[in-house]
């Protein structure tokens, strides 16, 4: 089994040091076999040769693929599932997570304990549990992220789902391949930051079960500052929910689609959970 880790990264030549350090640490502490996705969407900057540089000098796999040209985070995170289904195979897990430093790898550990202990299929890192902490963020983005939260859990409501905006998740192979064979090529139709709300609606169809971790999110670690567009941020987010309102009724019966599966899981050989 192996914990593949997605990072779509554009102009993050700051943050791969101190990222995949944290990265060694984990793989030292925990015995995970982890391999690292990292999609660089068009950087302009060192990005990809500093990611090369520190996986080699690190000792950690890193699976590196290039836009030529900026896609958005919709294209960056659809090229990194692909890859996963590539290389990856049954019983391995995905990881998505930023690549800027701020999302704690050591969390990865927590999340597959729980997923494992409960066959949840995705878990995700949650701003909105007890335990949980946002450090560096300004009010205006907490108080748009909140509302995007309540909105979500009152019109399009995923069971144990709280924090919707959030990206940093952990899928299991099973459900992430079930995906690819429903949706296809329109898996992924967000370009933006609203993609990973509209790939956690569309994944709701399956009826996956789902637990979110409490996060400590560190944006005070974050040397660049923000890629995200807020007012198109907010229409995006918007659009996917009354697209999600008006086919909802169409997909009830997806369930069908499917004979049940159960996800391959082989414990892992942790080290000292400290």
């Amino acid at each position: 089994m192996s914990l593949f880790v997605l990072l779509p990264a554009y102009n993050e030549q700051e943050s791969i040091r101190p990222l995949f350090k944290k990265f060694q640490i984990l793989q030292e502490i925990s015995n995970m076999e982890i391999r690292l996705i990292l999609v660089d969407d068009g950087s302009s900057d060192t990005t990809a040769q500093t990611a090369l540089d520190e996986s080699q000098s690190l000792g950690i796999f890193l699976k590196l693929v290039q836009h030529p040209k900026n896609a958005g985070l919709g294209q960056a995170i659809k090229t990194g599932f692909m890859t996963f289904l590539e290389i990856s195979k049954e019983g391995d897990f995905l990881a998505a997570m930023d690549c800027d430093n701020t999302q704690p790898p050591e969390l990865l550990i927590k999340m597959y304990d729980t997923m494992i202990a409960g066959s949840y299929d995705i878990a995700i890192a949650s701003r909105y549990r007890k335990g949980s902490k946002v450090i560096g963020l300004s009010k205006f983005r907490e108080l748009m992220s909140y509302g995007a939260s309540w909105l979500f859990r009152i019109a399009a409501s995923v069971p144990g789902v709280r924090d919707y905006t959030c990206g940093y998740r952990l899928y299991n192979r099973n459900l992430v391949s079930k995906l690819d064979l429903y949706y296809g090529e329109s898996l992924f139709t967000e370009s933006g930051f609203a993609c990973m709300i509209d790939l956690l609606l569309k994944a709701k169809v399956l009826k996956p079960k789902i637990v979110e971790i409490p996060m400590v999110l560190r944006y005070d670690q974050k040397p660049s500052a923000s890629k995200m567009k807020i007012l198109k941020t907010i229409t995006r987010t918007l659009n996917v929910l009354f697209k999600n309102l008006s086919s909802t009724g169409q997909t009830s019966n997806l369930g069908d689609t499917f004979t049940k599966q159960e996800t391959t899981q082989i414990p892992l050989k942790m080290a000292n959970h400290k």
